[in-house]
């Protein structure tokens, strides 16, 4: 019943996601909506325009944008057409670059990003959010949502000489281990700054209706994606989920709202959501991070699994892992935020499925080119092995039964 009644709420938003882009294709037509193809934008009144929308700091504006071109700097992007435009700004109110993230133009992509709006929240954790972190993330100039639209204008990182960018390759290959211990100490200096709010805290903060699993609309669509995908991803990619695995997987989300409790109980930070090797970057002797479009209130271990799956092959990680797990509770302590190293360890443990959904998704029903392709591979190799090698299917043997005795 419960997959009836989530099916029929997704079929609802799914029609409301395609009632918007029909919106915004029809006030294309009387010059209202918000432009968002490259070849539109990428021309100085329009961008003049667009930035005006969006401005954070209104003593930079308004600006106008007298001369531009296009610069040909590779942006791979699952859902966004990422751009840098080389500008000449009357005032000098910008810098002579800009970074501009925009929908894809696919129709297809555009419909699944409006349901589960995280281009929205994009948008307002650049707005609202990213200054009061103690991360580095791109100076954001100007963004905005508007019905099934969005744009976001930050600074060109690439041209900072002290920044370092990673790429696919780089995550196929795996970060040094130096490398390693200082994004494990980004992290917790991330989760130690707002260790432990109170509810109407963190909702000031990151509203609760954003929440990718516990807001009505994307506890919806999260249950029922992960729910759908695994045929599709085993169908795709035959042979690399074991019995076992796909068994865990399919008690998860049938016990999903108990899972929840489990996950979401406790303690909670603001977490990246998406924490994987090319959302870093270098910056100087620290790490800031990119594309905070999972951003969310969690257990700050969830961000370290997460990274550690994705991000670091697998021979390497089994050899090291419970060492660089007590390392980030270790920085969470010295940074104000005292953890249980046991405890964090079986979280560790627990989280060990979140990468394998992702991935499941991200390969049941995405349209991945052929680079994505060979890296989505890899990380579903590694998912994989991360179950395996912490025994989730134990783990949560031992939860699901452990629950049913406090019941009692």
């Amino acid at each position: 019943m419960a997959a009836i009644t989530d099916s029929a709420r997704m079929a609802l938003m799914a029609g409301v996601a395609a009632g918007r882009l029909s919106l915004d294709a029809m006030a294309d037509l009387t010059g209202s909506a918000m432009v968002y193809r490259v070849d539109e934008v990428a021309h100085p009144d329009a961008l003049s325009k667009l930035l005006n929308t969006g401005l954070l700091e209104p003593v930079r504006g308004p600006v106008r944008i007298t001369g531009l071109t296009r610069r040909a700097v590779p942006s791979v992007s699952s859902n966004c057409h990422n751009v840098v435009l080389d500008i000449e700004e009357a005032a000098g109110k910008l810098p002579a670059s800009l970074f501009l993230k925009l929908p894809m133009e696919s129709y297809a992509t555009r419909w699944f990003m409006n349901i589960i709006e995280s281009w929205r929240l994009e948008s307002h954790f650049f707005r609202d959010v990213a200054r009061d972190l103690p991360l580095r993330t791109p100076l954001t100039f100007a963004t905005a949502w508007r019905g099934s639209r969005f744009f976001i204008a930050q600074e060109n990182l690439y041209d900072d000489p002290t920044v370092t960018l990673f790429t696919n390759p780089d995550m196929v290959e795996g970060p040094s281990m130096e490398l390693i211990y200082r994004c494990l100490e980004a992290f917790a200096r991330l989760h130690s700054h707002h260790f432990g709010l109170d509810q109407s805290a963190r909702e000031r903060i990151l509203p609760h209706r954003f929440h990718p699993f516990l807001s009505p609309r994307m506890g919806v669509v999260s249950r029922t994606l992960n729910r759908l995908a695994l045929d599709p991803c085993m169908e795709k990619r035959p042979g690399l989920i074991p019995r076992e695995v796909e068994q865990a997987y399919r008690v998860t989300v049938r016990e999903w709202p108990r899972l929840l409790e489990y996950w979401f109980d406790g303690p909670l930070s603001l977490l990246h959501g998406d924490s994987h090797l090319g959302n870093f970057f270098a910056s100087g002797d620290e790490m800031g991070m990119l594309d905070w479009q999972a951003v969310h209130w969690g257990k700050g271990i969830r961000d370290v699994q997460y990274f550690l799956s994705n991000s670091v092959p697998t021979e390497v990680l089994a050899g090291c892992e419970r060492d660089l797990v007590n390392f980030y509770v270790e920085q969470c302590s010295r940074y104000g935020a005292p953890l249980d190293t046991n405890a964090v360890w079986q979280d560790y443990r627990g989280f060990s499925f979140h990468p394998l959904m992702t991935l499941v998704v991200s390969i049941g029903f995405g349209g991945l080119n052929p680079e994505q392709d060979t890296v989505m591979t890899e990380v579903l190799r590694r998912a994989v092995a991360s179950v395996q090698r912490l025994d989730y299917p134990g783990w949560l043997e031992q939860y699901l039964a452990r629950e049913v005795r406090y019941q009692r």
